[in-house]
């Protein structure tokens, strides 16, 4: 009888510290993804904050300054009238997200708001992808096809009407890729805030049980970006932020059960 209840708690604690082995595993890989996933996510921010810094807020201001000089000129058309157009083309940016979207939609569980942030910054490089496409075969299609006169090329440029025909083509381009730049940078944003809130989720679980030998991830400093007004408001993106509600606190649902016991006997009554 002793050597069965012997077998019988060797057995239990062979399997307890075997499951106790292979849960600290799983924790250290999430953690390790987590990490890794930050690191994509804070290279496709930088990426998009770099051409936004140096092409598209500098064209789109350029372009800007172009159309309402033009629309000076046109008010009052005393005199010629020069402008340098802008026909500088962009090179494509790498984002990387394939292996982003591998880490984070494979590796572990991060929950609707981070999957939503991750697909939004999926899709938001993948618009800009297309717009700079557009935006390059744009400037070749102008250079081939230039209409004859500067004043023609000028209004042709900036959308004004010219013989009642009027191309707003380059404007709403560069509309687009301003756009679509912010959105790269802020759902980048809230993809990082929701990794390092399930990284911080992780060690607090976990960190009691096992030795993790992981460092915690600390929080980019976008300060830098925030000076120079790199970094869009929220205000454009209320919609998609109002749709995540806040999951209700321990009241709050101790609140709605008494509220459901009570309906019954109002019933009645």
């Amino acid at each position: 009888m002793q050597t069965v209840i012997t077998a019988a708690f060797g057995t239990f604690v062979g399997a307890f510290v075997t499951s106790r082995s292979q849960a600290k595993r799983r924790t250290i890989d999430e953690l390790k993804a987590v990490h890794v996933a930050y690191g994509l996510c804070f290279t496709m921010i930088n990426k998009a904050l770099a051409i936004k810094r140096q092409h598209i807020r500098p064209m789109k201001q350029a372009y800007d300054e172009a159309v309402e000089r033009y629309d000076d000129f046109a008010a009052n058309p005393a005199g010629a009238f020069a402008l340098e157009l802008d026909l500088r083309t962009l090179s494509q940016v790498r984002f990387g997200v394939p292996a982003l979207e591998k880490v984070v939609f494979e590796k572990f569980s991060l929950g609707h708001r981070g999957i939503a942030a991750a697909a939004s910054l999926a899709d938001a490089t993948e618009d800009l992808r297309i717009s700079i496409d557009y935006r390059n075969s744009l400037i070749s299609e102008f250079q081939k096809r230039q209409p004859t006169t500067h004043l023609e090329r000028i209004a042709f440029y900036v959308g004004a009407y010219m013989d009642e025909q009027v191309d707003l083509r380059f404007g709403h381009n560069l509309e687009a890729l301003s756009l679509q730049a912010d959105d790269c940078i802020f759902f980048g944003m809230k993809l990082a805030d929701e990794l390092l809130r399930l990284e911080r989720k992780l060690h607090s679980r976990n960190g009691w049980k096992y030795r993790l030998n992981i460092p915690r991830q600390h929080p980019a400093d976008w300060s830098t970006a925030h000076a120079e007004n790199l970094i869009p408001t929220q205000d454009r993106y209320a919609d998609w932020l109002r749709g995540f509600g806040k999951p209700p606190t321990v009241w709050g649902r101790l609140k709605n059960y008494l509220a459901r016991l009570k309906r019954p006997s109002e019933q009645q009554v």
